[in-house]
């Protein structure tokens, strides 16, 4: 395989775009300025009897004296939400669902309403929170019939800027070079018009077991081809997480979080593996750390965890960005070495379910990268010796930080690795 040389994309688009005059930092500041127009609204949900149900969270307005459903958040069972929405007034309801229909029923759902109704303002810029919910087994009844996504009853408005599932293929025009740039650089507008969230390669099927793979920094799910390729459809089923990479790292992972609760939900898988390429080995640990923390039982299903030529250190370029960038992505804090969600992120232990494979690359090294690199990151921020100790197998590859996804070695030992694992065919690396 040719060793092409790959600049790291944020050092490129840095470079470049402050010697063309910024026009790509004025959209920047234009979308994050869209977003600044939204307000968070957030808290936990508490539950009598039954945890295991699921909880479905709406928001919603009073139009013309009728409630009209924005957003919903699906739980796996009592735990924390959020919406994020345009600055209004809301009012925020949640029902456990009994029968798993995803539809309120009166009588058979135990239900609440927040502050027994009363609105809540989502301010531009603002987060809300403590807006906790506690649903009672001789619980309220909603003044409403409110209908989970799934079942396609949210309003106009709806705010459901992603896609939980929705089957599509792996050359799909918005898993595109230029959209993902627009992740980059429109954040806002990608939500809109481009769509994140976890995509499905085929049809659901139970007897399958999930493959999540991750994208990094200015990427996008067809990054994957080969990897996918190689997967073995018979036993497992390629779902592609699709996300804005301009956005901070710890609130793509609990969007992320939210997607695949709601997948849980819905399906009910038990096992899952997570495959994660540079940045978007960052997302995925924020992620798996989520799933531990709700403490709902999904972390027991979380098998393989495989991270590829992942800047666990962060990287200098993200650091150059903060310091000396007309207008700063906040994923680039983030990525920033020392940076606190850096400092947080190897602080707990993984599950004791979850097998950890953390493979680097070493060739096609740029000179625009300080020290040994993959050709966009160090090898020192690949090998962090905190990743080193959780994980069971740390490998090398001859190859540069994108030529690794095309590598046919990395690809057989993911194979393996999920034939080993995840099925227990025993046929895995060996440590």
């Amino acid at each position: 395989m040719s060793r092409r040389r790959f600049a790291s994309p944020v050092l490129v688009c840095l470079g470049a775009l402050l010697l063309l005059g910024g026009c790509m930092f004025a959209r920047l500041e234009r979308s994050l300025e869209k977003k600044r127009q939204y307000g968070t609204l957030q808290g936990t949900i508490r539950a009598e009897g039954a945890s295991d149900l699921p909880i479905v969270v709406v928001a919603y307005t009073m139009v013309d004296g009728a409630p009209l459903v924005i957003d919903e958040f699906v739980l796996a069972g009592p735990g924390p939400y959020f919406f994020f929405l345009p600055t209004d007034d809301y009012r925020v309801a949640a029902f456990q669902d009994v029968d798993r229909n995803f539809t309120y029923d009166p009588g058979t759902d135990p239900a609440a309403l927040l502050n027994g109704g009363e609105p809540v303002t989502a301010a531009a810029g603002a987060t809300v929170g403590g807006l906790d919910i506690e649903i009672r087994d001789a619980g309220q009844t909603l003044p409403f019939q409110p209908v989970s996504a799934d079942r396609d009853g949210a309003g106009e408005r709806s705010l459901r800027d992603f896609h939980a599932g929705e089957v599509t293929r792996i050359d799909d025009p918005r898993f595109s070079v230029e959209n993902a740039r627009r992740g980059l650089w429109q954040p806002a507008e990608f939500l809109l018009y481009v769509g994140a969230g976890v995509y499905f390669l085929e049809p659901y099927d139970p007897r399958k077991v999930p493959v999540l793979f991750v994208h990094g920094a200015v990427g996008h799910p067809g990054n994957f081809t080969h990897l996918i390729a190689r997967l073995d459809r018979e036993r497992f089923q390629p779902w592609v997480v699709y996300y804005p990479t301009a956005v901070g790292l710890e609130t793509t992972a609990t969007s992320l979080d939210r997607w695949v609760q709601a997948l849980y939900v819905r399906h009910r898988f038990e096992r899952m593996a997570v495959v994660a390429h540079s940045m978007g080995g960052l997302v995925a640990r924020a992620f798996i750390n989520r799933v531990v923390a709700a403490g709902d039982g999904r972390a027991a299903g979380l098998r393989l965890f495989v991270s590829i030529s992942t800047p666990w250190d962060g990287h200098r370029a993200a650091q150059g960005g903060v310091q000396r960038a007309p207008v700063v992505a906040p994923s680039w804090y983030d990525m920033a070495p020392g940076s606190p969600f850096l400092k947080e992120l190897l602080s707990n232990p993984l599950p004791p379910t979850l097998r950890y494979d953390l493979l680097f690359s070493y060739a096609g090294a740029s000179l625009l990268v300080r020290g040994p690199n993959d050709g966009a990151v160090t090898i020192v921020s690949q090998l962090v010796l905190r990743a080193q100790e959780q994980s069971r197998t740390v490998r090398g590859f001859d190859e540069s930080h994108g030529g690794i996804l095309r590598s046919d070695a990395v690809a057989e030992m993911i194979t393996r690795e999920l034939a080993a694992v995840v099925l227990g065919s025993g046929e895995g690396e060996q440590e």
